[in-house]
């Protein structure tokens, strides 16, 4: 019997030794490596290599922001979920873990290395409604979603795609990633401002909820970092401005969404659908030590929470 039970748990192993006698064997082989900018050339492969994945990392902390701020209803962000499901917010980040790479890296002469890094929004759509029982989950191509409805076969197989930056220490290209993200950070919290003074009704503003609710303050601030770029312009190699965008009626909704008692049955003017306000933030090198980390996933307090809870919390500005 002994004897019966060896031969079996061989059978496995003598069945791996079968396929791999029929295979041929891999031999190496050289290949061209392409030309790379003489900044690139200058240093090794394990340093190229830690560029891109830091440039990897920037992405899939964009990718995350994406995400997050994308709807799924007229009324609901993924954000919105994940806040209130502790569940969708370790689905959504195990989903994010299945992000590749589409492009790159691209490594450019100012010493920046580029990635494209992308997911399916169909398996976005199947975390969320695998998480989320007994609800529709219909997610759009994560533009303008407040003004879709139906999400069809060839939009869910579409990809999420971003681009990642990283670059070696002390180069141009590292210098203008600092202050990229410094002029980032400048813009949120001008945005912040904006956003404190918002009234959702006759008399209570945006800043006057928040300091009623932590959860608002915290919804607020995936809002914020789902704020568009829509101009990024460097000034020379050692400043920047960011111009982002920001919907009032996203700030609005989200409000509403945590808000208690009448607020939450407040009805959004038809004004506030399409107004949006726009904020430059400004960034140089001399700046590096001031620059945020870049945010953490949902459940951590990331920048925008930060920037938003020092904004509401100081002396209103005036408007």
């Amino acid at each position: 019997m002994k004897a019966i039970q060896s031969i079996l748990l061989l059978v496995p192993v003598l069945l791996l030794l079968v396929q791999a006698a029929g295979s041929a064997a891999v031999k190496p082989s050289d290949e061209a490596v392409p030309a790379l900018a003489p900044i690139w050339a200058a240093v090794s492969a394990g340093e190229r290599l830690k560029a891109v994945r830091a440039a990897e990392l920037d992405a899939d902390r964009l990718l995350a922001e994406r995400i997050y701020g994308a709807q799924v209803d007229a009324g609901t962000r993924v954000v919105d979920l994940a806040l209130e499901q502790d569940e969708v917010r370790v689905a959504l980040q195990a989903t994010l873990k299945g992000a590749v790479t589409t492009e790159g890296p691209e490594f450019k002469e100012d010493g920046q290395v580029q990635v494209v890094r992308g997911l399916k929004i169909e398996e976005v759509v199947q975390t969320l409604t695998r998480v989320v029982k007994g609800r529709r989950i219909e997610v759009g191509d994560f533009k303008p979603l407040s003004d879709q409805t139906d999400t069809k076969r060839e939009v869910r197989q579409k990809l999420i795609d971003v681009t990642g930056n990283s670059a070696i220490s002390g180069s141009p290209g590292h210098d203008k990633i600092l202050s990229k993200r410094a002029a980032e950070a400048d813009a949120y919290r001008r945005l912040a401002a904006r956003m404190a003074g918002v009234k959702i009704t006759g008399t209570t503003t945006v800043r006057d909820l928040c300091l009623r609710d932590d959860r608002i303050m915290a919804a607020l601030s995936h809002v914020l970092k789902a704020a568009v770029p829509i101009a990024v312009r460097y000034l020379g190699t050692d400043g920047c401005e960011v111009t982002m965008e920001l919907k009032v009626e996203d700030v609005v909704r989200t409000t509403m969404h945590f808000a208690d008692g009448d607020i939450r049955k407040a009805v959004i003017k038809d004004s506030l659908e399409t107004k949006s306000f726009t904020e430059t933030g400004s960034g140089a090198v001399r700046a590096r030590v001031s620059v945020p980390p870049p945010d953490e996933p949902v459940g951590g307090e990331s920048e925008t929470q930060m920037i938003l809870k020092e904004v509401i919390r100081s002396e209103p500005l005036v408007q």
